[in-house]
């Protein structure tokens, strides 16, 4: 029996090793199962609610994993409706642990790092994000990792992403006392070898989370 379940949006683009929805981001059974028509731009909006949700609604219902998580940390907004349906546990996104990193820094001390920052401190999503006003570093919008996303590209230069991400990262760091990163778009997962060349502190995204209530299932290198 598979021992998660991932719920991936309707994408093209690449998912290299440390994506959620990669196979080689693990080492024992998963399901990865597509979601028809929920593409990036109905669900990183400023108008989720507008959303259909009802076939999430079915694969969580019918799922029988006793961990079911999504490929995109949007999904928060639908936590708890999507929580209830479930059978095992449900995970939208890795800032359902934000709660608990703020009990152990202060929020300044926290980067989140998102696909869009304008809209994920939006109105709309400030009761996913439970009163945070630490740092948001989104991509950059003519990044490569972001018009591969946004335009669902079927091709995708890691070492230009990487190197992208690091050197936003590093003008953060430079100015910030930041302790923890937050990873909310599980595609920056990827580069996560690549942040810890460049940042020591604790690194919490979709996988690590994984790693923490199904310990053995994520491959070490994205834990």
């Amino acid at each position: 029996m598979s021992r998660l379940r991932v719920l991936q949006l309707d994408t093209q683009f690449p998912r290299p090793a440390g994506d959620v929805g990669s196979p080689d981001s693990y080492l024992d059974k998963r399901e990865i199962s597509i979601i028809p028509k929920a593409y990036v731009g109905d669900i990183i909006t400023t108008q989720a609610e507008r959303f259909d949700i009802s076939s999430f609604r079915s694969a969580v219902a019918e799922a029988d994993e006793p961990l079911i998580i999504t490929s995109c940390g949007f999904m928060i907004y639908w936590q708890d409706v999507l929580a209830s349906q479930c059978r095992g546990r449900f995970i939208s996104s890795s800032l359902t642990a934000l709660p608990d990193l703020c009990t152990r820094y202060s929020m300044s001390q926290i980067l989140i790092m998102t696909f869009d920052a304008q809209i994920l401190t939006s109105d709309i999503f400030s009761p996913s994000l439970s009163g945070f006003t630490g740092p948001v570093l989104g991509l950059d919008k003519q990044s490569h990792l972001h018009q591969v996303i946004s335009q669902n590209r079927t091709s995708l230069d890691r070492e230009l992403a990487a190197e992208q991400i690091c050197t936003s990262l590093r003008a953060v760091l430079a100015h910030k006392d930041i302790r923890a990163i937050l990873l909310e778009c599980t595609n920056l997962s990827v580069y996560k070898p690549d942040i810890r060349q460049i940042f020591n502190g604790e690194i919490i995204d979709m996988l690590s989370l994984v790693n923490r209530y199904d310990p053995g299932l994520v491959r070490d290198k994205f834990r």
